[in-house]
């Protein structure tokens, strides 16, 4: 920490006031918070969907109720009144009870509002650090932090009390010195006067590689290894991003600024999967500084709560260090083999016993690392706990009552605009280099196709990008090379690119899940053209996508050049319409509800408008509905339909036939036009984590100017086996009408 460096952290001299001042009480805490009794509500969502636009599916869900109460030199004691989860895409009664079981195993079921040493801006961890750690994310107030940000004033809000008091807050903005995963970006709204955090919301300043993998238990097992290699590179590249946290506090007998809500946002990107996250808490108080008169408590210290195995001795040499590490493994698995086979005779294991003789059972744990005393007692009973009156409503509601996220929005626009960035600097972080399964592809004009990504962050939100790739059969080289702008909540993009483009509306041919089908079973289901030329895209990273499209681009047929497949035929490609075009398109997706027994919908509309060699506008509305009908029954039904104005090129109709539309029959460059309908229904038996169905498809497609002279539409029946909610399906379908032919298809991310 040099001089100049210090003084270039603070661009007023307000702001170094007040970052002294919070950064005092950061360290000192309140000595004064004598005990609290809180009720406290915490949930966290996991979603799901095959790419950033595939159809978002709640995974997993959890949700706890308790009562804490905490006194000083005394400790935390914990009442859990309420505890649920919920795995819909499973549908499994007994999951989500056993789900609830592991739950009350974990020593951090609900979390301790506050305690001495607490994290107060909840970053790098909960135990507040006074110096920079970069291991972790560095706290903005910790000592140090001067090196890593700069700080500006910025609003300011007065209220007065009801005792006629005035509190004063004022905002400060922090900006990273250059973008690293570990370094946030937002605003910190203190207390003038005690420097107490009030308010907060921020983000991390760049994404980070997620250490996500498949490990072999037996690491002399070549099978096992080779399995670990292959799902490692179809899980590859995995990356995490943190985009936004929310911290308030609410001043509690007029001097104790206490939290009140806490949440996290970001999502987990792993090849073709888009796994957004949400962790969401809210503490309301019944008294502050009461009398409590709390117990001592008593702490089991042979709990070994790291594990008792955490690293080998000190002195091995490697060859050493790896048969510890396999006979400690092995003593692991027998240990774990043993407590499930106990768990599944029925047997009560560690504090569960207790639930032998009383109906509740006590756990006490040192929790944090300036081990707070914690005694739990939590109801034995499961079901008392599922249906706690402290619960409001169904887990799959959105609980705004408890959860106020109209209010988190506000301030997560207001703190992380885009104007909210680390400045463009010459320190910049490593390159993401992206390659493998996620770039690699097959179809029946590249063949076998791979390539190389690179993104480099360049600050103040920017980002560049270049990829490049080479088919084996068509020997094109493709490139692309882009700037980007991003806050992690939208992000807007300039590329320039030669590159091979799938016709469809639905569907992703270019994926490597669909080349795996294209390679093996000759079931290509895209039409390809060529295009170069220039856009700019913007889009939400969000459970649910929207995204802008403007271009100008030069459009030319694309000629097959793979003519093999493990088993199967490749058909023809359609033959594109030569020509430059300029225009825009927009396409917004939209999912409501997400309680598998009750009306769901999934929306997909997309517009289009171009101009050039031809001038013409396109528009298709999707929509889906889902809903249980009654003993383990559930129905689904989608309608879509498009049109289209003016001259619109072969290469932008829409194309009837394949997994996503008319089931049963092959995509034919026959079956096109510039306006199409299309009606599909399935009704299925719902078994935990798989859903047996019967379907029927009907569609046309053709010219706007004989909508009404229809004839005999497409059709195509079947029975399927989806899984995960649709996230993997399976299908034998029976094509009606043109053609009477039968198709397997195994696919991703269906409707239903």
């Amino acid at each position: 920490m040099t001089a100049a460096v210090l003084a270039s952290a603070f661009h007023d001299p307000v702001a170094r006031e007040l970052y002294s001042r919070a950064r005092a009480t950061h360290i000192a805490q309140d000595s004064a918070i004598m005990s609290y009794d809180a009720k406290v509500r915490q949930r966290m969502s996991v979603f799901g969907s095959v790419g950033r636009l595939g159809r978002p599916r709640l995974m997993y869900r959890t949700e706890s109720a308790a009562r804490v109460r905490w006194q000083r030199g005394v400790g935390a004691h914990i009442d859990v009144t309420g505890a649920r989860a919920a795995a819909p895409v499973i549908g499994s009664k007994e999951l989500d009870r056993n789900s609830i079981e592991s739950e009350l195993d974990e020593s951090d079921l609900s979390p301790i509002p506050y305690f001495p040493g607490s994290e107060t801006l909840w970053a790098g961890g909960l135990t507040a650090r006074t110096e920079v750690d970069e291991r972790q994310i560095v706290n903005p107030l910790a000592q140090g932090a001067e090196a890593y940000y700069t700080y500006h004033t910025g609003d300011s809000v007065t209220f007065t009390l009801p005792d006629g008091r005035t509190v004063r807050l004022r905002e400060l903005d922090v900006r990273p010195r250059r973008a690293q995963w570990n370094a946030t970006i937002g605003s910190l709204w203190f207390d003038t006067e005690s420097g107490q955090l009030v308010r907060a919301a921020y983000r991390l300043a760049g994404p980070a590689g997620a250490n996500v993998g498949v490990n072999s238990d037996d690491s002399t097992n070549k099978v096992a290894k080779a399995l670990t290699f292959i799902m490692n590179a179809i899980i590859s590249p995995t990356r995490a991003e943190i985009s936004a946290v929310v911290i308030e506090y609410g001043l509690y007998e007029g001097r104790f600024w206490l939290p009140r809500q806490q949440s996290m946002e970001g999502y987990v990107q792993m090849s073709f999967a888009h796994v957004p996250l949400k962790y969401e808490s809210s503490f309301t108080y019944a008294a502050v500084n009461g009398p409590m008169n709390l117990s001592a408590i008593s702490i089991d210290t042979t709990f070994r709560g790291g594990g008792p195995w955490s690293r080998p001795p000190n002195g091995l040499d490697t060859a050493s260090r790896r048969k510890w590490r396999d006979s400690v493994r092995t003593a692991y698995q027998t240990e774990r083999k043993a407590r499930e086979d106990s768990t599944k005779a029925g047997m009560k294991l560690g504090t569960f016993r207790q639930c032998d003789s009383s109906a509740v059972r006590v756990v006490t744990r040192y929790r944090y690392e300036s081990r707070v005393p914690v005694q739990m007692v939590i109801p034995c009973s499961l079901d008392s706990l599922a249906n706690s009156p402290d619960f409001t409503g169904s887990i799959y509601g959105a609980g705004e009552d408890v959860f106020n996220s109209d209010d988190r929005q506000q301030l997560i626009g207001d703190a992380l605009s885009m104007a909210a960035q680390a400045p463009l600097g010459a320190l910049l972080p490593k390159p993401r280099w992206q390659f493998g399964t996620s770039m690699t592809r097959y179809n029946r004009v590249e063949g076998f196709s791979t390539g190389l990504a690179v993104e480099q962050q360049l600050g103040a939100g920017l980002l560049a990008g270049a990829e490049a790739r080479i088919g084996g059969a068509d020997l094109s080289p493709n490139a692309e090379m882009s700037i980007a702008r991003t806050n992690m909540m939208k992000t807007t993009r300039l590329t320039g690119y030669k590159r091979l483009v799938s016709v469809g509306d639905w569907g992703n041919p270019l994926s490597f899940g669909s080349s795996m089908s294209a390679f093996l079973f000759g079931r290509d289901e895209g039409f390809y053209y060529r295009a170069a030329g220039v856009e700019v895209t913007g889009s939400r990273n969000q459970t649910a996508g929207f995204e802008w499209r403007a271009f100008a681009e030069r459009q030319r047929p694309a000629t097959p050049e793979a003519d093999f497949s493990v088993g199967g035929v490749f058909g023809p490609n359609i033959a594109a319409t030569g020509g430059d075009f300029a225009g825009l398109t927009v396409r917004s997706i939209r999912a409501f509800g997400v309680d598998p027994h009750r009306l769901r919908a999934f929306v997909d509309l997309r517009l289009e408008g171009a101009t050039g060699d031809s001038s013409y506008g396109r528009g298709a509305l999707d929509l889906t509905l889902s809903r249980d009908l009654f003993a383990g029954l559930t129905a689904a039904i989608t309608a879509a339909a498009g049109t289209s104005a003016g001259s619109v090129p072969i290469q932008r109709h829409w194309f009837l036939g394949g997994t996503q539309t008319v089931r049963g029959l092959v995509p034919d460059t026959a079956q096109n036009g510039n306006a199409f309908w299309l009606g599909r229904a399935e009704l299925a038996r719902q078994v935990p984590g798989v859903r047996f169905s019967l379907f029927g498809d009907v569609g046309w497609v053709g010219d706007r100017t004989k909508m009404s002279a229809v004839g005999r539409p497409l059709s195509g029946v079947g029975i399927g086996v989806s899984g995960l909610d649709g996230l993997i399906r399976f299908d034998v379908a029976r094509g009606q009408y043109p053609r009477g032919q039968t198709r397997v298809n195994l696919y991703l991310d269906a409707r239903f």
